[in-house]
């Protein structure tokens, strides 16, 4: 468990440069603590402190905190109030969910004049018949009380009825007392006590799976089990970040006789386009990941994309450049593209052109030419009727190599 240490105030006054000295408030919660200790020599200057959700038993050393105005003790083990008269300057005192029984100890704060607010919910002495009465009665100087208004009239009827209502107080703490002693008898829990808090560690060996299945009881030794269980889970879940984790699984990247495998373990969208003389791998990575995340290896037979620690690898039919290949991903895209030269490259023939064929293209493209033009000419309807004679003389021209031939039966 955490003790009050230099190192630990200045780690929590950042806020004031480190400096303890001139220090005026400080929080402390949720640290394991299980004694006030120190701060009243190194901090004397504090106004606010804050101890909330800590392993506290007794209120003590507070005695040279004059300025001390807000004190919260909210969510420890405490179960007597006292030690606080001579914080003169004490405005707002909280003690929510503590094990206070003692409910006659409120009155060692009789001298704390400036007292304005208390809280006390969540204590065993607030089930008491009478408690806010004996509270107000006892302390007439404070305005609230567990988070309600205390008015004037509640302070009369309090005074009147103090007498009267401390019998009842003093009777329901005596028989809270013998609860209580009965209750570490046959508490399920260890006792524990600031003074064993340290040996129980060392000594305990219940499971946590065995405690948290267990019904749990509302005493402060049950609470600091629940600490220690809280605790000793995140030591190990802190250790358990700290050691790497080993791979379950190892990707085969290679046959027996070397031959790369094909592998896609990042699980990524590709493309291999397999042209004449290279080859080009698309990969969509992840549009916003940084490059360093991004690791890449070109062989001769195989192409080895790392994404995030996890592999794509493709074995390639034809040897490629090592040297020449490159890689290149656009600005803002999510592509990742590599080209790979082969090594045997395809030369492709190149064909020789004729004269004989350079003027059949040619003719063939003027008459082309021709069509297309004759075909966006307008027509003109008044004179469709001349279309007829320029049909007749293309029919008689084709008819001068005509041969009437008897002997040939004429066509029915």
């Amino acid at each position: 468990m955490a003790n009050i240490t230099i190192e630990l105030i200045r780690k929590r006054s950042e806020h004031n440069e480190g400096e303890i000295g001139t220090l005026e408030e400080i929080s402390l919660h949720q640290e394991d603590i299980t004694k006030i200790e120190n701060l009243q020599n190194w901090c004397k200057d504090l106004k606010i402190l804050l101890l909330q959700s800590n392993l506290i038993f007794k209120i003590e050393n507070l005695n040279k905190l004059k300025k001390l105005e807000y004190l919260n003790l909210a969510l420890n083990c405490i179960e007597k109030i006292e030690n606080l008269d001579r914080c003169e300057s004490l405005n707002k005192l909280d003690l929510t969910m503590n094990f206070i029984g003692k409910l006659d100890s409120i009155g060692s704060l009789k001298y704390n004049t400036h007292l304005r607010t208390l809280y006390l919910t969540g204590n065993p002495c607030t089930d008491y018949d009478g408690y806010r009465e004996y509270v107000i009665g006892t302390l007439p100087q404070i305005d609230v009380l567990d988070g309600i208004d205390v008015t004037s009239f509640d302070k009369l009827v309090a005074k009147q009825q103090l007498s009267n209502v401390a019998r009842k107080i003093i009777a329901q703490q005596k028989t809270y007392e013998n609860f209580r002693i009965e209750q570490k008898k046959t508490s399920k829990s260890i006792n524990i006590t600031e003074e064993t808090l340290e040996t129980y560690e060392k000594n305990y060996e219940e499971t946590d799976e065995d405690f948290w299945n267990q019904p749990s009881e509302n005493t402060p030794e049950c609470r600091v089990e629940m600490a220690f269980h809280s605790r000793r889970a995140q030591r190990k879940q802190d250790e358990e970040k700290k050691t790497p984790k080993q791979e379950t699984w190892t990707p085969k990247l290679f046959a027996e006789d070397g031959r790369p495998y094909n592998l896609n373990q990042a699980k990524v969208p590709y493309k291999l386009e397999n042209e004449d003389n290279r080859y080009v791998l698309t990969v969509h990575v992840y549009k916003f990941m940084d490059t360093s995340e991004l690791d890449l290896d070109v062989q001769p037979t195989y192409v080895r994309v790392t994404v995030r620690k996890k592999i794509l690898q493709l074995a390639l039919d034809e040897e490629v450049r090592v040297d020449e290949s490159n890689a290149k991903r656009l600005i803002g895209s999510k592509l990742l593209e590599i080209t790979m030269p082969k090594v045997k490259q395809i030369i492709c023939p190149v064909k020789t052109q004729s004269a004989k064929d350079n003027d059949f293209r040619n003719e063939n493209k003027s008459k082309l030419t021709d069509e297309v033009f004759d075909s966006q000419k307008p027509v003109e309807f008044w004179n469709i009727t001349n279309l007829s004679t320029s049909v007749k003389i293309v029919e008689n021209e084709k008819l001068k190599d005509f041969v009437d031939n008897s002997e040939v039966p004429p066509l029915e």
